[in-house]
């Protein structure tokens, strides 16, 4: 069990918004309740299939490398605010796998999209994370999170548990983070906030504006470059 310091935007840095109880269980409602795209495995698969150890162990030793990593630009008081966040670009697009996390987001309008579209929705999907959580850098006060231990979650995915633990008393927040293995990299494909899926709860959000939009994908890209 190791442990890193680390501020509350990591937990909000992993796609999330402070209602998302409330978004999961809408896009449940909103008919998402097929087994997760994110995963690509049926239930009889992640039931029977079974990551190697050595995949779960990579696994763990991946989110500790990503938490120390993050640490250490964080906790670095000489560095500008445009460096952090160059250097939390890099982080990101070295550790999530965007592309499949992006496409998820958009849930079946991925489909309906022009190639135009998947394409300036992409560039603009990433900078949305980029630009809204690295506005959260200085909220980093000490707190530390918990990396506990991983298990399989079908064949190539490991879930890896974790904690976010407070310097002021406040409770434990459970983050768990689903890593995928693949072509011999690990991506992280999700995380979990309290058992609260941040993917789903990003999809739900985009599914709302597409559909106040008339089932069009413009007022998403549209409100997208507000931001």
């Amino acid at each position: 069990m190791k442990k890193y310091a680390l501020s509350r935007f990591r937990v909000s840095m992993t796609m999330a918004t402070v209602s998302m109880v409330s978004l999961s269980l809408a896009a449940q409602a909103s008919g998402y309740q097929t087994p997760h795209p994110v995963y690509n495995n049926t239930h009889k698969m992640t039931v029977q299939a079974r990551a190697s150890d050595e995949v779960i162990q990579g696994a763990q030793n991946f989110i500790e490398n990503v938490s120390a990593r993050g640490l250490a630009f964080l906790q670095n008081k000489n560095m500008s605010e445009a460096q952090r966040k160059k250097e939390f670009r890099s982080l990101l697009t070295d550790s999530f796998d965007l592309q499949t996390i992006g496409r998820f987001a958009l849930g079946r309008h991925w489909r309906q999209a022009t190639e135009e579209q998947k394409k300036e929705y992409m560039k603009l999907f990433e900078s949305m994370v980029i630009d809204t959580y690295t506005q959260r850098f200085g909220e980093y006060q000490g707190q530390q999170v918990v990396v506990n231990k991983a298990r399989s979650e079908g064949d190539k995915d490991a879930i890896v548990n974790s904690k976010i633990v407070s310097t002021d008393g406040s409770p434990d927040v459970q983050l768990d983070w689903r890593v995928r293995y693949k072509g011999g990299e690990y991506r992280i494909i999700d995380v979990l906030v309290e058992g609260v899926s941040m993917s789903l709860t990003q999809r739900s959000e985009f599914s709302s504006i597409i559909q106040r939009g008339g089932g069009s994908i413009d007022p998403l890209l549209e409100k997208l470059r507000e931001r």
